[in-house]
């Protein structure tokens, strides 16, 4: 089955594969079974609703996406995110106010099949079970890029054993959360801001 992917903005993980669309009307050439428009940013979402009419004269279309709230499936690799992202779970056990991943996803982590990939993007990786995380560090050492966790480590969940398997990969870089002001003392951090 044939899916034109349509985003409507380009962003540095959007996918650019032969099936990619941003931001664009049909082509004259322009064929597929069905075609997703997918939408990260809820500001976007009037636009995703005049190009998912206008795509609609090629294939049925669906509309998805995080802006959409919908609760997100297992992870395809290169699908909705350029090939080396990946998500291994899904949803959060934090209920921060400012924050939609557990409203979308639900408040308890789905630990999903695990794919290739070199980019983690999960919301919260190390409230996982050890044997997920295990596996997920087990799969960065067969990437051929040096690992990426851009979801964000909770640094309050932060574990000793967590340390040792960073301390173990080509790490590039690995964004930290300090959602809350009880962590930021804790790890050093002036407590200034919001």
């Amino acid at each position: 089955m044939k899916i034109i992917r349509v985003f409507p903005r380009q962003t540095k993980l959007t996918p650019d594969d032969e099936n990619v669309r941003v931001a664009c009307v049909p082509g004259l050439f322009d064929e597929a079974d069905e075609v997703h428009v997918s939408v990260l940013f809820k500001e976007d979402l009037p636009k995703a609703e005049r190009l998912a009419k206008e795509w609609s004269k090629v294939a049925p279309v669906k509309i998805g996406g995080v802006a959409t709230g919908e609760r997100g499936g297992d992870f395809v690799p290169g699908m909705y995110v350029k090939k080396g992202g990946v998500i291994t779970s899904r949803g959060c056990v934090n209920q921060c106010w400012f924050c939609d991943a557990w409203r979308n996803e639900g408040n308890e982590i789905r630990e999903l099949p695990i794919t290739d990939g070199w980019n983690v993007m999960d919301n919260n990786l190390l409230r996982c079970s050890e044997q997920h995380v295990r596996k997920v560090f087990e799969m960065l050492h067969r990437q051929p890029e040096r690992a990426r966790f851009t979801g964000g480590f909770e640094a309050k969940a932060l574990q000793d054993w967590h340390i040792d398997l960073l301390a173990r990969i080509r790490l590039q870089v690995a964004f930290f959360a300090y959602d809350r002001p009880e962590t930021w003392t804790r790890f050093g951090v002036q407590a200034s801001g919001f």
